[in-house]
């Protein structure tokens, strides 16, 4: 039996019970026992929102499983899109993942949810703004527009 098999008789309490555990262990920035935690309240209980995405989250920190991490927390914040939570960790996927524009709308999203979230509100700051292209009616990547926000970056002028 590994450390994510769950024996029988194993009740939903003990999930929740798991979950509290993998929250507590994740907070002292022990990533990979929350994980262990969170993989086995998942496995008691596998419809369970919160245990996919936080199971999801650690699993892109501690193992860069990105894509299996990001299909659990999509999976947990469709199912239960009223919670924030499932947002934030979906955000930080992205931005483990490298979307930084799926990341910055999932902390939006949490964010019309709960304005006083200061963990969304920090890691919107995290991202910071980016400014609008020299020349807007190119893309931000044309290399005109390119070029002309390095040379007045350089010149301090933006």
């Amino acid at each position: 039996m590994d450390d994510t098999e769950v024996p029988q008789g194993v009740k939903d309490s003990d999930a929740e019970e798991l979950y509290k555990a993998g929250l507590f262990l994740l907070k002292r920035e022990k990533v990979r026992e929350a994980l262990v935690a969170f993989k086995r309240a998942l496995s008691i209980k596998d419809t369970e929102a919160r245990y996919m995405s936080y199971t999801g989250y650690c699993l892109a920190v501690a193992e860069g499983k990105t894509k299996e991490a990001v299909m659990l927390c999509e999976k947990a914040a469709e199912k239960e899109f009223y919670r924030p939570e499932l947002l934030l960790n979906l955000g930080r996927v992205y931005l483990l993942a490298g979307n930084r524009r799926k990341a910055h709308m999932a902390f939006r999203k949490g964010m019309t949810l709960d304005r006083e979230n200061n963990e969304l509100k920090s890691d919107i700051e995290m991202m910071g703004v980016r400014k609008s292209p020299v020349i807007p009616f190119l893309d931000r990547k044309h290399p005109i527009n390119r070029l002309a926000g390095k040379v007045l970056y350089r010149l301090h002028l933006r």
